[in-house]
């Protein structure tokens, strides 16, 4: 190939490059949560203004999971912000603005939707969120309070 053909390949190439990567916007991956345990959770939260699990807490734990599960049990005192509702964006902003720590509980190990709803709240830069390992069976497994029936038979 001559010289003048491998310059403007590279260029074309280069080029490409710059303009695919100015398209993109940068999503929140799982690198940018910050899981933590219940215990470290009620670490966090006893840090915070108002007590732990106060109406007046400025701590936020917050249930992304449907109203219906939420009302089977959840965390005491905490936000049911539905993240299928369509609307998570806007109650988030609503109920989360001037609290933190953020503290996004699912029901187990095995729900994305607590990881989902972690990320988008890191997108929408409303404070310091955090994602319980474990959920709130793992929540309850520790000897923590649940309002609500036990955390095995959710679902059932």
């Amino acid at each position: 190939m001559p010289n003048s053909t491998v310059t403007r390949l590279f260029l074309l190439v280069a080029m490409l490059g710059t303009s695919v990567g100015f398209g993109c916007s940068q999503k929140t991956s799982d690198r940018d949560l910050q899981p933590v345990s219940p215990t470290e959770a009620i670490n966090l939260a006893s840090k915070g203004e108002g007590g732990i699990f106060s109406k007046d807490s400025k701590v936020a734990w917050v249930d992304p999971r449907s109203p219906k599960l939420y009302e089977e049990a959840h965390v005491p005192n905490s936000i049911n912000i539905y993240f299928g509702s369509g609307e998570f964006e806007d109650d988030a902003i609503r109920e989360l603005k001037g609290r933190g720590p953020i503290i996004v509980y699912g029901t187990d190990y095995q729900d994305v939707l607590s990881a989902a709803a972690s990320k988008r709240l890191i997108e929408l830069k409303i404070g310091d969120v955090y994602t319980l390992r474990g959920g709130l069976l793992q929540w309850s497994r520790d000897g923590n309070k649940v309002d609500g029936s036990d955390p095995d038979s959710i679902g059932n």
